[in-house]
């Protein structure tokens, strides 16, 4: 039993870790706390690690067993190709722990049990730090707990990195059974967290490397995996920015980054960010109340370069604010929409957008999202993820080019195409950002497909392939047919002041599918006026946006 890893060790471990994601990948991806047919977690694991890997193997070509080689290199294109190759919420959380994994690591040439454990709790940490409110019962737990034992095993000194790495794994499989316990959604549904999983999955792989064990082609362990429910969508109070610098006296403080962050994060803002050094501090947050968020900041140190928008400023403020600038030449703005499907595609085209088309429902990479957005040439970006899985890539991709892209929390293409209507390609990036996302909050979108197991959620009792309509993401409707489910789903959705319904066909839909909707709409929902687009969009035969 090796007493450290090389770096030789440790490429061909994460090689059959990735390997290992893949032989379980669908294990990962059949369980949705909602019995829907699109689950992708492992899918999108696997591709965010395959995409660290290839990064990682051209920085750095293979070194032979016992050559003396630092791992910053190697370590460093992992974390960077996970950056650029995060895909849906998940590949993006696991995109941070390689980053935090990679710090760990640094020039080391071979790491130790204790060495092991510690980058393992580094991974741990900054996943956790990448979110302004992680939510236990997920891969963030996960990973921790298994962090945590290993560590608590690398104090003895006969721990190898395999028995450190054999403990990490089967801690981290009794925390995937663990999870139902943390989250109410899983345990409704009774089932445990996708992304749990898909890490216990990975570490196995990585502990079957070091002990040389064959991949079999069972799944490791529970099959029953799960995604988390969305979130529910960010509300449109004021957008607060500023900065916060240490007092100038003798006796001032540094600044303290954590606890500015958990005062924020307590007031329950959205699109929290705390970034800086213990002398200057940069906050934004997406609040109903901006005093209390400024108020944080002012206990801390000097607030300045404040700045609070309203973001439910409707899109006549800002026209007339248009009309009153005196000439001054707008800036240039462009629009970048990621689109499921051939005619969803088509429609923000026709809207001036560039589009990031999802293939096989497959969901974009942040490198894929910063090359469209490049390609806009525009000073400024606004740029609609139009899936709830895709909305942390968005805000990863936005990272990357700080200050020029703008994402427009659109967790639905109902939404988006909302918010698209909304766009202008000249005037104040914020103010249009402003009242796209007010266009896009005043829709509710409505999902119908069938369902893909038996399952009890929210209440609402199914079995495999019923008919099933989700209203914002949760299930809402049990029905006997598709267009009995889209009728009821509008009905669940539809405020008395509700006046249109845009109904996409997606990938199956009968030839008469318009027509039908159509008539059955007219019937059912009068006083709606209907419109129907082809979407192409593949596990929803229909999607609907009512406004």
């Amino acid at each position: 039993m090796a007493s450290s890893l090389d770096a030789h060790a440790l490429r061909t471990a994460f090689e059959v870790a990735a390997e290992w994601l893949a032989r379980n990948r669908d294990a990962v991806n059949a369980i949705n706390v909602y019995p829907v047919p699109d689950g992708d977690t492992g899918t999108n694991m696997l591709l965010t690690l395959r995409a660290a890997l290839d990064a990682a193997n051209e920085a750095q070509p293979d070194t032979a067993p016992g050559d003396n080689v630092p791992m910053t290199a190697w370590a460093d294109a992992l974390a960077h190709g996970a950056l650029l190759g995060a895909r849906g919420n998940s590949g993006v959380i696991l995109s941070q722990m390689l980053r935090g994994l990679a710090t760990s690591l640094g020039d080391q040439p071979s790491l130790d049990g204790a060495d092991l454990a510690q980058a393992l709790i580094a991974a741990s940490d900054a996943a956790y730090a990448a979110l302004t409110e992680p939510v236990e019962g997920t891969m963030l737990t996960v990973l921790r707990e298994a962090a945590e034992a290993a560590r608590a095993m690398s104090r003895l000194s006969a721990a190898t990195p395999l028995v450190v790495l054999t403990v990490a794994c089967t801690e981290a499989a009794v925390s995937v059974l663990r999870t139902p316990g943390l989250l109410p959604q899983l345990r409704e549904a009774g089932v445990v967290d996708a992304g749990g999983l898909g890490v216990a999955v990975i570490l196995e792989g990585l502990r079957r490397s070091l002990a040389g064990e064959p991949l079999s082609a069972a799944p490791p362990m529970h099959e029953d995996a799960v995604a988390l429910r969305a979130v529910p969508h960010e509300g449109h109070g004021y957008c607060v920015e500023y900065l916060v610098d240490a007092d100038a006296g003798a006796d001032s403080a540094p600044l303290d980054r954590e606890a500015l962050l958990a005062a924020l994060t307590a007031l329950r803002g959205e699109s929290l960010l705390v970034v800086g050094d213990a002398q200057t501090l940069r906050v934004h947050v997406h609040i109903a109340d901006p005093e209390p968020a400024i108020t944080a900041g002012r206990a801390r140190g000097v607030v300045g370069a404040l700045k609070t928008e309203n973001m439910q400023a409707q899109h006549d403020a800002w026209r007339a604010a248009q009309t009153a600038s005196h000439g001054t030449p707008p800036a240039s703005l462009g629009l970048v929409a990621v689109a499921a499907g051939p005619g969803i595609a088509a429609a923000f085209h026709a809207l001036g957008a560039t589009v990031v088309e999802c293939p096989n429902d497959t969901k974009p990479s942040a490198g894929e999202l910063i090359a469209a957005i490049h390609a806009t040439g525009a000073a400024h970006v606004l740029l609609l993820p139009n899936d709830k899985d895709v909305l942390l890539t968005a805000q990863q991709a936005a990272e990357a080019d700080p200050g020029r892209v703008t994402v427009i929390p659109s967790r639905s293409v109902a939404a988006g195409m909302s918010a698209a209507l909304a766009f202008t390609s000249v005037g104040d990036a914020a103010q249009v950002a402003a009242a796209m996302s007010a266009a896009g909050a005043a829709v509710r979108t409505v999902e119908v497909t069938r369902a893909a197991r038996a399952a009890t959620i929210d209440g609402i009792t199914v079995n495999t392939g019923d008919a099933i309509a989700l209203v914002d993401g949760v299930l809402a409707v049990r029905a006997d047919d598709l267009e009995t489910a889209l009728v009821d789903g509008i009905r669940v959705a539809a405020p008395i002041n509700a006046e249109i319904v845009t109904v996409y066909l997606g990938v199956g839909s009968p030839i008469d599918a318009a027509d039908r909707v159509f008539a059955i709409t007219e019937a059912a929902l009068p006083n709606l006026i209907v419109e129907v687009l082809e979407g192409g969009q593949l596990h929803y035969p229909f999607i609907a946006g009512v406004e």
